[in-house]
């Protein structure tokens, strides 16, 4: 069992260096295969706050529905 004594962070969360796990947030550096996004919505269509993953309305309203 891993004890997490080295870690590394930042504004997404924390991971532990050793065994990988995310320890806090979304871990460290989070990616888009791995992020929970959350989008924000911009003219050109919506950005993750976390990996920064653009998409279109489109694609957003599919995923989401209307009353997103």
């Amino acid at each position: 069992m891993c004890q997490h004594l080295r870690t590394i962070g930042d504004n997404y969360g924390l991971t532990c260096l050793d065994c990988g796990e995310v320890l806090e947030g979304y871990g460290y550096n989070v990616q888009t295969h791995t992020c929970r996004h959350v989008f924000q919505r911009y003219d050109e269509g919506y950005e993750c706050m976390y990996c920064q993953e653009w998409i279109d309305e489109e694609t957003y309203r599919f995923l989401y529905g209307d009353n997103a």
